[in-house]
C-alpha cells in the first residue's frame, strides 16, 4: 500500500541478451508493495528475444516502456534512458537481479524522512557456492543511518564497505550519468558513474529493503577479455578527479593503490587466463599494462597496502622494477590457481 504522502519512483533496465532472467527481474518490480512506480527499459541490441519480451510487458502495463538501441553498453543504454524519466527518484535495476517486494516502498518512507541524495538499500550477493551475503550485516549498517557523499566515495574503492546500486536524485543522474560519462567505455563506465555521483552527494541514508544481486557465472566481466583493458581506462578517470576536486590526501592515495591494485589484478588474469585471449591479444594487453604500470610508479610513495598482511613486503615485491612486478603476479596467479583446484 502507498503512504498517504507519496512519490513516483522511476525504474530504470538495460538490457542486452537477457531472456533467461528478464521476467523474474520485471516480476520483481511489478510486484513491489509500493506501486507508484514507472519503469523504462532500453534494449541495447540484444541478439535474443529480450526486446520482444519487453514489448509484452509494455503492453501488459502501462507504467512500462521500451525503447531500442544499437548495442554501446549498459551505461550507454541507462542514459538514454534517463532522457525520459520525470521523476524525482530514480533507481536501477540490472536485467539479471531483482528487488526485495518491500524495496521501494522502503526507500520512499526513508526519501520521506530525510530528502537525502541518495537512499542505499541493503544489497544481498548470491554467492558461487549458493550463500548469500547481506551487505548491511557484513558492515554494520543501519537503517537511517547517514554518511557524506565524500565518506561513501572513499569507501567504494578499496575493499569496498558501500555500494552504489542506490536510489537517486534524477537531477544528479541526469547531469553526470549521461554524455561522455556513460559512452567513454562500454566495460565499466557504470562504476566510475556510481562514484561521481557520491562525489556529487550531500547526504547518503541506508535503508530497509533489499536489491538482490543474482551471481551471472556468464557475465562478461567474469572471463578474461581484451575489454578489461578498459578498466585502466577508468582508473585514469579516477586519477584525473584527484585533479579536478579537491580531495583529501588520504582519498588521494586511496585512488592511487586501486590503481596498481587493477593493474595487479589484470597481471594475474594474464598469467592465470591468457589462454582465453588470442595472441595478439596477449601481446596488447601486455603493453598496456607495462604502459599503465610506469604511469603507476610515479605514485608509489603514496601507495601503502595497509590491509595486507605484510604490507611492506608486498609493497616491495610489487614496485621495485617491472620485472619483480611481473615475477610476484606469476607467483600470486599460481597460486590462484592451485588455490581454485
Amino acid at each position: 500500500m502507498n503512504t498517504k504522502s507519496s512519490i513516483q519512483i522511476g525504474v530504470v533496465m538495460a538490457v542486452y541478451n537477457a531472456s533467461e532472467t528478464l521476467k523474474s527481474a520485471i516480476e520483481s518490480v511489478r510486484n513491489q508493495s509500493y506501486s507508484s512506480w514507472i519503469m523504462v527499459c532500453v534494449d541495447d541490441g540484444s541478439t535474443d528475444n529480450s526486446f520482444d519480451i519487453l514489448q509484452e510487458y509494455s503492453l501488459q502495463d502501462s507504467r512500462i516502456t521500451v525503447f531500442g538501441k544499437e548495442n554501446g553498453g549498459p551505461a550507454s543504454a541507462r542514459a538514454m534512458a534517463y532522457e525520459f524519466i520525470t521523476t524525482p527518484y530514480t533507481i536501477t535495476l540490472d536485467s539479471d537481479d531483482c528487488f526485495s517486494p518491500d524495496l521501494l516502498q522502503s526507500l520512499v518512507s526513508m526519501v520521506l524522512q530525510t530528502n537525502a541524495d541518495a537512499i542505499a538499500p541493503n544489497f544481498l550477493i548470491e554467492q558461487a557456492d549458493g550463500s548469500v551475503m547481506n551487505w548491511n550485516e557484513v558492515y554494520h549498517y543501519q537503517v537511517g543511518q547517514s554518511m557524506s557523499g565524500e565518506e561513501a566515495f572513499s569507501r567504494i574503492f578499496i575493499q569496498p564497505s558501500v555500494h552504489g546500486v542506490n536510489l537517486w536524485k534524477t537531477e544528479l543522474l541526469k547531469k553526470y550519468a549521461v554524455g561522455n560519462n556513460a559512452v567513454y567505455n562500454k566495460m565499466n563506465a557504470d562504476e566510475y558513474i556510481q562514484r561521481l555521483l557520491f562525489l556529487h552527494s550531500k547526504q547518503i541514508v541506508f535503508s530497509n529493503g533489499a536489491y538482490i544481486y543474482n551471481y551471472n557465472p556468464k557475465s562478461i566481466t567474469k572471463k578474461l577479455s581484451i575489454k578489461h583493458i578498459g578498466y585502466l581506462e577508468t582508473c585514469r578517470k579516477y586519477i584525473q578527479l584527484t585533479k579536478d576536486y579537491p580531495l583529501s590526501s588520504n582519498i588521494q592515495s586511496i585512488i592511487k593503490e586501486y590503481y596498481l591494485r587493477h593493474i595487479i589484478h589484470l597481471q594475474m588474469r594474464l598469467y592465470k587466463d591468457g589462454k582465453d585471449l588470442s595472441e595478439l591479444e596477449r601481446i596488447e594487453m601486455k603493453d598496456c599494462l607495462h604502459q599503465a604500470y610506469k604511469e603507476a610508479m610515479k605514485y608509489k610513495k603514496e601507495i601503502a597496502f595497509t590491509e595486507k598482511k605484510f604490507p611492506i613486503l608486498y609493497k616491495s615485491s610489487v614496485t621495485n622494477g617491472y620485472t619483480l612486478f611481473c615475477f610476484t603476479c606469476y607467483l600470486l596467479a599460481g597460486y590462484k590457481r592451485f588455490k581454485e583446484k
